[in-house]
């Protein structure tokens, strides 16, 4: 059986590219344009939500609403969702910060993949000190996040003038 944060993103990304082909007739939708701007500001926000939200939650001091399986199931459907539309959003143009931010993001998705997925003994909880999963998906998503807010203020900088 496939699990939920699956067929949820599957879902998702479906729907979203239904809506990107339409709005891409006429060649892809740039980055700058107001698609690519909500493609991006909406992926930014599931991604950051991935790395805080269950992160955050997990804590063993910390109670929240809904189950912690609830919260690792929207960590991955975030997690796989947010950079989809981040793809979308680049407009499939990887050069300087986003080729590397792309490069990043798919080591973290491809870690996180390992470490849910994977094999049980590689996925014990809480993670061993030298799970190869964990050694690239905690640091390297904390390189996401310094580079996507460098992004985004340099957007910001740079779309006002530098004033």
């Amino acid at each position: 059986m496939v699990p939920p944060e699956l067929r949820w993103g599957a879902t998702t990304a479906g729907l979203v590219t239904v809506g990107y082909l339409a709005a891409a007739r006429n060649g892809l939708p740039l980055p700058g344009d107001l698609l690519g701007h909500v493609l991006g500001i909406a992926g930014f926000l599931l991604m950051a939500f991935a790395m805080v939200g269950y992160t955050w939650r997990k804590q063993p001091h910390r109670s929240g609403p809904g189950p912690m399986v609830r919260w690792l199931q929207l960590h991955a459907y975030a997690g796989l969702v947010g950079p989809y539309l981040l793809l979308l959003h680049s407009a499939f143009r990887f050069r300087g910060l986003a080729a590397v931010l792309s490069l990043l993001v798919l080591v973290v998705m491809l870690s996180g993949i390992a470490g849910k997925y994977g094999p049980p003994s590689a996925t014990a909880a809480p993670p061993t000190r030298g799970a190869l999963w964990y050694i690239l998906h905690v640091p390297v998503s904390g390189a996401i996040a310094a580079l996507a807010v460098f992004h985004v203020l340099g957007v910001l900088y740079y779309h006002t003038g530098g004033q």
